[in-house]
């Protein structure tokens, strides 16, 4: 009786030890940097609000994010961004892809120069980009449009259903046609990161 009982015990102890975190996760949320007043100020001011979260809750990975500067990149920040630790993926005008880590975010903010920026996604994703597409993108952001409806036209790995239109809506965009497995989409070009992380989707580019 007694060894039932200390056993019992033991397996409390362990499923306590198990559950806790879990719990005390549910109870307070993640776990969140915290930032001083002026750079919270940053990123609100300058970061669109997944580039926030990353900021607080990222990790180490690596991403892509769209930069928009007050001054032409390379005329202007050329010196600067070669002499930082940040990769320029592609630039345009006053606006460029660079890669980033969570913990560069509020350090790149600070800049000056720059006037405002947003997540792109894992860079990996910017494969499924069209060329033409991504000079599209640089140049809408950098004219301040990308609000502004575009079509797209999504090549899908099958010809895709609900779940994929669902998954489109959701990103912001309408189906305007389907073609088997391509599909013209409408929407703003702000949602084309959301588009990107569809893994159905493997390639977007302009509908002509």
């Amino acid at each position: 009786m007694k060894r039932n009982t200390q056993a019992r015990r033991l397996l409390s102890l362990l499923l306590l030890a198990v559950f806790l975190p879990l719990v005390s996760g549910c109870l307070f949320g993640e776990n969140r940097r915290t930032f001083s007043p002026p750079d919270e100020e940053l990123l609100r001011a300058k970061a669109d609000p997944r580039l926030r979260k990353e900021a607080e809750t990222g990790g180490s990975e690596p991403f892509a994010a769209i930069a928009i500067y007050r001054n032409d990149v390379f005329l202007h920040q050329s010196e600067a961004l070669g002499k930082s630790s940040l990769t320029v993926l592609n630039e345009m005008g006053r606006t460029a892809i660079l890669q980033l880590s969570p913990g560069q975010i509020v350090p790149f903010l600070r800049d000056p120069s720059l006037e405002k920026a947003a997540w792109i996604g894992p860079q990996g994703l910017l494969a499924r980009l069209d060329p033409s597409l991504e000079l599209d993108l640089l140049a809408r952001f950098g004219a301040g449009t990308e609000g502004r409806d575009v079509n797209l036209l999504l090549r899908l790995v099958d010809v895709g259903g609900a779940a994929e239109e669902r998954s489109v809506v959701a990103a912001g965009f309408r189906v305007v046609t389907k073609a088997g497995p391509n599909w013209i989409v409408t929407g703003p070009m702000s949602g084309l990161p959301k588009l990107l992380e569809i893994d159905r989707v493997i390639y977007i580019e302009k509908a002509s």
